[in-house]
């Protein structure tokens, strides 16, 4: 059938590299910059980017822009907060196209944040990898739907 899915379908994602329950206490327990100093350009991204490639930062250049408008149900940093999702035009927010604090970026924390996010998608792809198993066992017991339609 047109669009249906199949037995071997399966698929997972989490959006950011360190939003997840690995990575994200260690960012949020290192972190320098407030609430909002963590979005574009700002702490989290320079920081890496300071670590993996300091020849590409001019961090004497770097603007700060935490200014943006937010709610107690809505905040931008490394990952949006609240109840409520937006998407606001980015000029809104930014007069420079940055979102954060990214001038107190370490290349420590950059570092160390690299690999808490690698340890974390690899734990994503390991937990993917048992999903996959454990619902194609079930399948195979007969589980389900799968293969009883017409």
């Amino acid at each position: 059938m047109p669009g249906s899915a199949t037995a071997a379908s399966f698929c997972a994602t989490a959006w950011l590299h360190t939003s997840g329950h690995i990575a994200g206490p260690v960012v949020q327990a290192t972190r320098i910059s407030k609430r909002g100093g963590m979005g574009h350009a700002g702490e989290l991204e320079t920081a890496m980017i300071l670590h993996l490639r300091p020849d590409l930062v001019q961090q004497d250049k770097a603007v700060d822009e935490i200014d943006f408008i937010s709610t107690p149900s809505y905040y931008m940093d490394w990952v949006e907060g609240g109840e409520l999702v937006a998407n606001p035009p980015w000029d809104d927010d930014t007069a420079t196209g940055a979102y954060g604090a990214g001038s107190v970026a370490t290349v420590e924390n950059g570092r160390c944040w690299l690999e808490v996010g690698i340890a974390e998608k690899v734990a994503h792809v390991h937990e993917i990898h048992e999903q996959y198993g454990r619902r194609e066992a079930r399948r195979k017991e007969g589980f389900g739907l799968w293969g009883k339609r017409e």
